[in-house]
């Protein structure tokens, strides 16, 4: 699997920031081309007979994760939440440019309040859910930051959100600590 800034929703070093007005949501900064070759540029003669490209990146045993993390914490005078989901796009094909199409939510990581989104806080682990209904094939992928209608954060940023191969984290990092080492 690629691990590189092409696969970087929010890349590290690059903050996206969380404040918008009331309402309003918040694209990521960039979209993931399955294909590689960039939004707005036809695919290839690589995928066999299909006249567009798509691929379902939740299926099989190998599934990548997107880690979310912030830079500034959340700040809300009007208990704003954010959600943040994981939003796939098919191709439109030469008659639509070859630009995502309508973008279809495959995962979410529920509501995150203020108190939750500390700085410097993984607030998102989302699997790469299988593609649904399962006739979207999507070539793009993206995250989408959103927050309830009449409400709005006056600070925070994403300090980066990626594609991981898998959890990265070490599974004892809460556990109690009931040892001494003398």
């Amino acid at each position: 699997m690629r691990s590189d800034a092409s696969l970087a929703f929010v890349p590290i070093g690059t903050p996206l920031s969380l404040v918008a007005a009331d309402g309003v949501d918040i694209a990521s900064s960039q979209i993931i081309d399955l294909i590689g070759s960039g939004s707005g540029t036809a695919p290839a003669n690589i995928i066999g007979t299909r006249t567009l490209f798509g691929a379902d990146m939740g299926i099989g045993s190998d599934r990548p994760m997107i880690d979310v993390v912030l830079g500034t914490g959340l700040v809300t005078g009007n208990s704003a939440t954010l959600n943040i989901a994981l939003q796939g796009a098919p191709d439109t094909g030469s008659g639509g440019g070859y630009l995502p199409g309508t973008w279809q939510t495959f995962a979410e990581s529920g509501e995150i309040t203020a108190a939750q989104g500390t700085a410097n806080t993984r607030v998102a682990r989302l699997d790469i859910e299988a593609a649904f209904p399962e006739n979207v094939l999507p070539r793009y992928l993206r995250l989408l930051f959103q927050v309830p209608a009449s409400t709005h954060f006056t600070a925070g940023t994403c300090s980066f959100a990626i594609v991981t191969s898998s959890r990265d984290d070490q599974s004892n990092m809460y556990a109690a600590k009931n040892f001494k080492v003398a």
